[in-house]
């Protein structure tokens, strides 16, 4: 008997090591800002120091193309690049290579700021379609203002490091957001590669590099790397897996392994697809509050949709609580839409849904209340009202009686 309890303890010593072999722990990440959303509902997923503002390097250069993307006419239109297009650029930067006197289209000069990263394309933008880099920065800044990126301001057209000149990574992920939606962004953003229209340039982006053997993120749609000694390895990205979009900015990757914006990407990514899933939580028409007015009226509060939330696949749903903020008993004076209170789905202290609820009907005295509230009064004022006919009656005898 012994002998058989030691076997079984082993085997459950055995079952829980492999459980907790299997079981995924969140990655360490290295990148000191983040944030994940998911496209379709622009719901946070994950965030870290997603709101303080930082160096970006030359994920500027999104703001970049995607104003001068909105004041280009036409793509294929040929600029005569000059002395002072190309002027100022440190021999450190990253450039497309463009030289005076090269004939280059609107095409090639976009595809060399997102794909190559080039400080002498993001340049040639900003003269060509504005007639100087800081009248163009004035547009980079009045596009944030509009787009409500409220911690984000430009010095440069490049990313070059600047107290100036930062952003957050959830300004970050506004930007993406809304640019993503603009053609020829989106165009660009999603391509591995491009040949200038001369063939003098061939340029490899960020997705030939997350696409090959060693990442295998076949899943990332659209890439933007930045880097500074200062900003540290920074990638913006746009990601597909099960017909849902996903965002992501990772910023500030210090790290001796000039891959890592990289290998935090994947471990984010990675780990959510692999634990998360969208999970329904309510049904449409699933009562959800159980009401009384003042006069014993119950109002049955159903819901309006079905609620699905991105949660962790081991989570029991079934825990989640529902709490309703508001007075259990609907007073008079409330009339039918007047907001009573709000409903939250909660795991823990979490709040996974909010809605505000408001009143189906006007609140008023029900006849059925008034009765079952008022008998004895109604008892009381059926004897006088009877004792009152019976005297009336009487009464009515008498003066007959007389008048014989």
């Amino acid at each position: 008997m012994k002998k058989y309890l030691t076997y079984v303890f082993i085997f459950l010593l055995s079952f829980l090591f492999i459980f907790n072999v299997n079981a995924q722990e969140f990655p360490n990440i290295i990148s000191r800002n983040v944030i994940l959303i998911n496209m379709d509902n622009n719901e946070v997923i994950f965030e870290k120091n997603s709101e303080d503002k930082v160096l970006i390097a030359s994920l500027t250069k999104m703001m970049t193309a995607l104003v001068s993307i909105e004041n280009i006419d036409n793509y294929d239109e040929k600029i005569i690049i000059t002395s002072d297009m190309i002027s100022g650029i440190d021999y450190d930067y990253s450039k497309v290579g463009f030289k005076q006197g090269d004939v280059v289209t609107y095409n090639d000069i976009l595809y060399g700021i997102l794909l190559k990263s080039g400080a002498d394309a993001t340049n040639i933008a900003a003269i060509s379609t504005s007639g100087s880099i800081d009248s163009f920065v004035e547009k980079m800044n009045e596009k944030a203002k509009e787009l409500k990126m409220n911690n984000t301001h430009f010095t440069n057209t490049i990313g070059i490091d600047n107290e100036n000149h930062y952003s957050t990574a959830k300004d970050l992920s506004i930007l993406l957001k809304y640019a993503f939606n603009n053609k020829k962004f989106k165009e660009i953003f999603t391509s591995e590669s491009y040949i200038t229209t001369d063939s003098k340039h061939n340029m490899n982006g960020p997705l030939k590099y997350i696409h090959n053997d060693e990442f295998k993120m076949d899943y990332v749609v659209g890439a933007k790397t930045g880097y500074t000694k200062a900003a540290g390895y920074c990638l913006a990205s746009i990601s597909k897996y099960k017909n849902h979009d996903y965002l992501l900015i990772t910023i500030g990757a210090d790290s001796k392994d000039t891959k890592q914006y990289f290998i935090d990407s994947k471990n984010i990514y990675e780990y959510y697809f692999n634990n998360y899933d969208y999970r329904k939580i309510l049904n449409k028409d699933d009562t959800i509050i159980k009401l009384k007015t003042q006069y014993d009226e119950e109002i049955i509060i159903k819901s309006k949709e079905k609620v699905v939330k991105y949660l962790d696949k081991s989570l029991d749903i079934d825990e989640l609580n529902f709490e309703f903020d508001g007075d259990k008993i609907i007073k008079k004076g409330i009339k039918k839409n007047d907001k009573i209170g709000t409903f939250y789905i909660k795991d823990n202290d979490r709040v996974l849904y909010e809605k505000e609820i408001y009143s189906p009907k006007t609140v008023r005295i029900t006849f059925d209340y008034f009765i079952n509230h008022n008998k004895i009064e109604l008892i009381l004022l059926s004897i006088l009202t009877i004792l009152l006919i019976i005297s009336m009656n009487k009464l009515l005898k008498n003066r007959k009686n007389i008048h014989r």
